[in-house]
């Protein structure tokens, strides 16, 4: 095989065909925003440094082209992003020499689209395709300031691409069972938890036992943590019920290993990195011994591991927080995982410490944070929202960890938190940018020691006030089309819904019914581009872009009717899950029987004035 490193300048050179056994373009606004954001975080860092995004395996058959065996996401993503360039941004001249050719085997109409987006994006533009969705979604990324002339600079000459050009005489079916059949690498967090051990004396068995026990405990986030520990172990962690944590502070939590008969000797002697591999070999034929019912593939955590032991890194840091300055202090890129830890866990007491916070965290995490449930799930997003907490159901056949809502005796509480977290959910779906889960995790942190109720709903309330007010400094951010924040319309959808149910505010929505979903693409209600031949004049864009003829919809509603008329669009959608802000529009809509000017500005000022009164 050979191996050679491209940058994106170089790599389009060749021509390029995705044959017919692979997929579709399937990247989201979620693999293409953190694909350029990563660009970006790498390019602040150091402006002169090469950032590799990862392989290309290319196989060159009987002709020019050379045929995407593995990286074509990576690479379609890349030839739009040129494609963009230079079509409609300011930096046409950086892209003048680079010509992107891709060709889709047996994939006429995608090889058509990709050619149009090419040269003539505009008869396209308004096409129902996966390809041109990506193109939108770079579109709308990349008309942000901060992405400027060296920011494209560095992505076209710094950013690489390491290809490996298959023999001709490959035998790729045997490749491709060699690919599904590599070994797995240890994991970054894996490396982690071999660092902690480290920092303990030679002599330290039980405190290498309490890292490895929690640690294996705490890494499986589709199983409550009480699973994760022994029955003699878990009753005197989480007490007779299992749904309270009883230890105050590590030295609490290692007397109860203590007083522990079984000390496994894996753990005795320095740890090395076999050792923890060997480990988790153990930990999973324990599991699979153990009978107790607890769900497992029922719930889906909103983050994964290497992300919530970063979480659990800022508390313990005490990372301040601040709407305005969100990425403040240890970042949320699993990337940087094993260099934020050596970086902040020095001695054996901020392991200790760092270990008991991590098995609180979880605790609080399982309780108190959203989860989706996938039991009787109807929704077609995933967005099944669920907040249940654990607790022990004695049986005849052994007791068994059971879930019921945390708030089981509250249902307005249960069901205002479910709310205020799934919207920040749906607006922050990625991972990497999640910081709102931070500050959740530092109010409940807090919080779980007094449990009252009523002041958890007041801080979670003001904490989504303050994000909007952090976001609305400048009244122009309501009325900028398509680039005005997710945010704004999932709060604003929030406090509709919560003056009706718990105020007395009739808005006439239908508060009962409503749920956040992944609605992540801004709407014109009135069209950007009506059809003209109908008599439907297009709109100045002060009104087509204010903020009362915006609203946001899932991206397949958005992209397959973005151009039908205000009643279509009712039509079209009025029986569908949308949001509330849609329900109000289509009622003034009817009530006027019209949509146009007035209606807008009537609508954008009644919605403005409505926040305005809620924040103060």
């Amino acid at each position: 095989m050979i191996e050679k490193e491209f940058s994106i300048r170089d790599i389009f050179n060749g021509y390029y065909s995705i044959p017919i056994y692979q997929r579709a373009y399937a990247w989201t606004d979620k693999e293409i925003e953190t694909l350029v954001d990563d660009i970006y975080d790498y390019y602040s860092i150091s402006k002169n440094q090469n950032y590799y995004i990862g392989s290309l395996v290319v196989h060159k058959g009987d002709h020019d082209f050379e045929n995407v065996i593995d990286g074509q996401q990576r690479l379609t993503t890349l030839s739009l992003l040129i494609c963009y360039l230079k079509n409609e941004s300011n930096y046409k001249d950086l892209v003048k020499g680079i010509n992107v050719n891709l060709d889709f085997e047996s994939r006429k109409r995608s090889t058509d689209i990709f050619k149009y987006l090419k040269k003539n994006y505009a008869k396209v533009i308004n096409e129902s395709n996966e390809l041109v969705d990506g193109y939108r979604i770079l579109k709308k990324k990349l008309n942000n300031e901060k992405y400027n002339e060296g920011y494209f600079r560095y992505l076209i000459d710094n950013v690489i691409l390491i290809k490996n050009e298959l023999p001709k005489s490959t035998d790729l079916n045997h490749y491709f069972e060699i690919m599904n059949n590599r070994g797995e690498q240890l994991e970054k967090h894996e490396i982690v938890k071999a660092y902690l051990m480290g920092k303990l004396d030679d002599s330290d068995d039980i405190g290498r036992k309490v890292i490895a026990e929690v640690w294996n405990a705490c890494q499986r986030l589709d199983k409550y943590v009480q699973i994760g520990f022994k029955p003699s172990i878990r009753r005197e962690i989480f007490g007779e019920k299992w749904d309270e944590i009883v230890p105050n502070n590590y030295s609490e939590m290692k007397r109860i290993f203590e007083e522990d008969n079984e000390i496994e000797s894996s753990f005795l002697g320095t740890i090395t990195i076999d050792d923890i591999i060997q480990s988790n070999s153990k930990t999973g034929e324990s599991e699979k011994k153990r009978k107790e019912d607890d769900d497992t593939g029922r719930y889906h955590s909103i983050i994964n591991f290497p992300n919530f032991l970063l979480h659990v890194l800022k508390l313990f840091k005490n990372d301040r927080f601040n709407w305005r300055n969100e990425s403040d202090g240890i970042s949320l890129d699993d990337k940087k995982l094993i260099s934020h830890f050596k970086t902040n866990i020095h001695n054996v007491k901020d392991v200790e410490d760092f270990v008991y916070l991590l098995l609180k965290t979880r605790y609080v995490f399982d309780n108190y944070v959203i989860k989706t449930d996938s039991l009787n799930d109807a929704t077609d997003d995933g967005s099944n929202w669920s907040l249940h907490k654990p607790y022990m159901l004695p049986s005849k056949s052994g007791n068994k960890l059971s879930p019921r809502n945390t708030f089981y005796n509250d249902e307005d509480m249960q069901e205002i938190v479910v709310k205020i977290q799934s919207m920040f959910q749906v607006t922050d779906p990625r991972q990497i940018y999640k910081s709102y889960l931070y500050g959740i995790l530092r109010i409940l942190n807090s919080w779980i020691d007094s449990k009252d109720d009523k002041h958890l709903v007041d801080q979670l309330i003001s904490f989504a006030k303050e994000r909007f007010k952090a976001m609305t400094v400048k009244d122009t951010v309501f009325d900028d089309g398509v680039n005005t924040p997710n945010y704004i319309f999932n709060f604003l959808d929030f406090v509709l819904w919560y003056q009706q149910k718990f105020e007395g505010k009739e808005h006439g929505v239908k508060a009962n019914e409503f749920e956040f979903k992944y609605r992540n693409s801004v709407e014109h209600f009135y069209p950007q581009n009506p059809n003209q031949a109908e008599n439907h004049a297009r709109l100045e864009d002060k009104y087509l872009d204010n903020f009362g003829n915006l609203c946001i919809m899932a991206r397949s509603h958005n992209s397959l009717r973005s151009n039908l008329m205000p009643s279509a669009k009712i039509k079209e959608f009025s029986s569908t899950s949308q949001s509330l802000k849609f329900e109000l529009m289509e009622k003034l809509a009817k009530q006027k029987d019209d949509w146009n000017k007035n209606e807008i500005i009537q609508h954008g000022n009644e919605m403005k004035r409505l926040l305005s009164e809620f924040i103060s």
